[in-house]
């Protein structure tokens, strides 16, 4: 979710006069919100996560952030893809990272971007940029097509890049393959950036494409100003292509081998400004789906009578979070988040009942 989503307006906290206090003009009203709870409610957009929430099929952590934040969109996206706190330099993904180790590398790939930058996803390991379906497979077709280096007499560096060339070659092709034969007939997706990235990962799930982590991306949330109709246009976008998905993936009989998790740089202030919109903030919540864990909330929520410079103090480091996902999803010990583990954040771990094994 790039550019800074509003958690306060995303997870709605409908009984507290705080909330109306610091939010006067773009504050949720308790009537138009979706009830989660007796003191909770999702954005009215929201329907279709709002349908996951019932399913029991919907986490929502609450409170993530780090210590010493950053505000800088570029700067706090690179400590969220690292992993590592707001001192890191670190430049490889933290999925990178922890996949390096014993981890669950699929056949055709370790990962795939579908949108945006690399991101989590940056660093050692076959991880794949394909981005859109279409220009995918014609630059597998020009690929296929282009004259190839010959090789040379003697090891060199230049022998090394043409064996990473052609390993890359060889994944690319293979997705192709897979991507041309598969076939979504009456599942439909929303025509948004984000449901035809979707959409794509579905049809890859589909034709058995061997990969643990797929990518996406939605963005526009920097609500600097008109906020209430801007950020209910991105909501309803995020809902309606999760549903989407979500939906698909059953039809399919996967939707309990798949979980989604939501994340952004920052959260928003919690006081709105003068152009009805919110600034860089903090802390946000951070949604967490599939068919085989459990709904409900997690974390702690942030207290808005204790602001820190007029901000949301985070409850939920991120690498708690990061941690929980590690080791519930791939029986990954990841030493660098075993420090901030959370036994309240064990939900990622799939039921008993549906979760499989993971092959060594």
């Amino acid at each position: 979710m790039a550019g800074g989503n509003d958690g306060r307006n995303t997870v709605v906290p409908i009984t507290d006069s705080v909330y109306r206090g610091l939010r006067p003009t773009i504050g949720i009203g308790r009537r138009e919100a979706l009830t989660l709870d007796r003191d909770t409610a999702l954005h009215p957009a929201m329907g279709a996560m709002a349908d996951l929430w019932e399913s029991g099929d919907l986490c929502i952590v609450e409170g993530v952030g780090y210590p010493n934040p950053n505000r800088s969109h570029f700067r706090s996206i690179e400590i969220w893809n690292a992993g590592q706190g707001a001192e890191t330099k670190a430049a490889d993904g933290w999925v990178s990272t922890a996949f390096s180790g014993d981890a669950p590398q699929g056949t055709d790939a370790d990962g795939l971007v579908l949108g945006g930058s690399m991101g989590p996803l940056r660093g050692p390991g076959r991880f794949s940029v394909l981005g859109n379906e279409d220009s995918f497979l014609e630059t597998v077709q020009n690929l296929q097509s282009a004259p190839h280096a010959v090789r040379p007499q003697a090891k060199s560096a230049l022998e090394h890049v043409l064996d990473t060339y052609e390993s890359a070659e060889l994944t690319m092709q293979t997705l192709a393959t897979r991507l041309e034969r598969a076939r979504l007939r009456g599942f439909e997706f929303p025509d948004s950036f984000l449901g035809q990235q979707l959409r794509s990962a579905a049809r890859l799930l589909e034709a058995g494409v061997d990969v643990p982590v797929f990518k996406v991306v939605h963005g526009g949330f920097d609500t600097h100003d008109n906020q209430l109709e801007e950020h209910a246009y991105l909501l309803e976008e995020l809902s309606e292509a999760i549903g989407a998905f979500s939906r698909a993936l059953r039809k399919m009989g996967l939707w309990e081998d798949v979980t989604l998790v939501t994340y952004s740089e920052f959260g928003r202030t919690a006081r709105e400004n003068g152009s009805a919109g919110t600034d860089h903030g903090t802390a946000a919540p951070v949604f967490v789906a599939g068919g085989g864990g459990r709904g409900g909330f997690d974390g702690a929520r942030v207290d808005l009578t204790r602001l820190h410079e007029d901000d949301l103090v985070h409850t939920t480091d991120y690498r708690a979070l990061y941690d929980g996902l590690l080791s519930g999803l791939w029986d990954i010990n990841a030493p660098v988040f075993q420090g901030f583990r959370a036994e309240s954040l064990r939900r990622f771990a799939r039921n008993p009942a549906t979760r499989r094994t993971r092959q060594s």
